[in-house]
């Protein structure tokens, strides 16, 4: 009996529990029932989605054109307020534009530049212009110039610069008239003259005033200089002229020595200045130099160092680095063409640049130069020197394996450029 009642009493204990929890189907029915789409919904979420993918597609940003060209469109969208699709136009007219422009395959690029800078540079001038109190300081332009920026000649024959100001002093002209004298290079001899009395034992050093008003240099400033360079000797000054007494003949030659030394010194300047120019441009004040140094001028305060630049591509190259000496080698080209009237594209003589600058160094376009970096020996020997090239490549055994334009035409082969560069056979 007491365990029927036990079994009786589980049996209603574990019906209490099924009520307690809740079926199956039950938990369903409470959590929310998914929304249905309406056929229209579909239709623009597909559409969305199409969009969303053919933007991912054809973005003008992944257009293949270079960087800057992708900058001028970023900027002429935000100028003229375009939207996504007059962008996306814009992009592929410029690509299109762009493609038109590239050089078709196995053009022969190199000897084109050659003739089409080859060819005119025979029409420059071969007289120097001397630019009489104009803004330039005496520069070489025509043929000497292109001869001297082709062939990368460590010296420049007319070094100049062009000093851009900051905007403390650029408007203003006698700031910057006082910072242009400031940076010509004064030495002792050029503001003052000596006379001497070898049987007095004594000379005397006469300070030119007008020069030194001229380079707003005090006179103090001079007079101390020659006094510090001979401070051995007993000096006087009156004026403009400081006397120097020698006590015995012996010492002659050497405070003549230290005389010479003292007239080398330098009273103020930049080294390698010889004149400046002020002049106005684009509203503002702009000095002009005749002589050249980057490296001490971009340390002055008041020049903008942005805009600095010299003519000298050697230097250049020394301060700012490669990239910048070719853009200026580049430019410089340009200008000589220019100022002579003849129109060159740009993109042969960018491509000089890059032949000249590629190795990391300035190279020209001479023996030394370009042709050295050759690896093909009968490239070299087509140049100069050939059968010190052709008894060179003997010596060490190299190997020809004509592969560029000379080496082809030497050996009586079709060159590898135009239609020799297709190697397609057909029956």
């Amino acid at each position: 009996m007491a365990e029927k009642k036990e079994t009786k009493k589980k049996v209603a204990e574990k019906k209490e529990a099924k009520k307690e929890t809740p079926a199956k189907e039950e938990v369903v029915i409470e959590t929310p029932k998914a929304k249905k789409e309406t056929a229209a919904e579909k239709k623009a979420k597909a559409a969305k989605d199409k969009r969303v993918y053919e933007d991912e597609e054809r973005s003008w940003e992944q257009v293949a054109l270079p960087k800057k060209l992708l900058e001028e469109i970023v900027a002429v969208s935000e100028v003229y307020s375009l939207n996504k699709e007059q962008t996306d136009k814009l992009a592929d007219r410029v690509k299109d534009v762009y493609d038109s422009r590239i050089v078709e395959p196995g053009e022969a690029v190199g000897i084109i530049a050659a003739q089409s800078l080859g060819e005119p540079g025979t029409q420059l001038t071969l007289r120097t212009k001397h630019f009489a109190g104009s803004a330039e300081v005496s520069v070489g332009s025509g043929i000497q110039r292109m001869e001297e920026i082709v062939d990368g000649r460590s010296k420049a024959k007319y070094p100049t610069m062009t000093i851009f100001l900051n905007n403390e002093i650029k408007k203003d002209r006698d700031a910057a008239e006082k910072f242009s004298k400031a940076l010509i290079d004064v030495r002792t001899k050029d503001v003052t003259k000596i006379t001497e009395s070898f049987e007095e034992l004594k000379f005397s050093v006469e300070i030119d005033k007008q020069k030194i008003k001229n380079l707003n240099l005090p006179l103090e400033e001079v007079a101390d200089i020659l006094k510090a360079g001979l401070k051995d000797l007993k000096a006087i000054q009156r004026d403009n002229v400081v006397h120097f007494q020698i006590e015995k003949k012996s010492e002659y030659l050497a405070v003549r020595k230290a005389m010479i030394k003292l007239l080398k010194e330098k009273v103020h300047g930049v080294k390698g200045i010889e004149k400046t120019v002020l002049v106005k441009e684009n509203n503002e004040y702009v000095i002009k130099t005749s002589g050249s140094n980057l490296k001490a001028v971009l340390k002055l305060e008041e020049i903008d160092g942005t805009r600095v630049f010299t003519n000298d591509i050697i230097e250049t190259a020394k301060v700012l680095g490669i990239e910048a000496a070719r853009a200026l080698a580049v430019n410089e080209l340009k200008k000589v063409l220019d100022d002579n009237g003849i129109a060159v594209d740009i993109r042969h003589i960018m491509l000089l640049g890059d032949l000249m600058t590629y190795s990391g160094e300035i190279k020209g376009i001479v023996r030394t130069g370009i042709n050295k970096l050759k690896a093909s020996p009968f490239a070299r020997a087509s140049f100069e020197e050939t059968t010190k090239h052709l008894l060179d490549a003997a010596f060490k055994g190299e190997i020809e394996s004509l592969t560029g334009v000379v080496e082809n035409l030497i050996v009586g082969q079709p060159v590898k450029v135009g239609t020799g560069i297709v190697e397609l056979l057909m029956k």
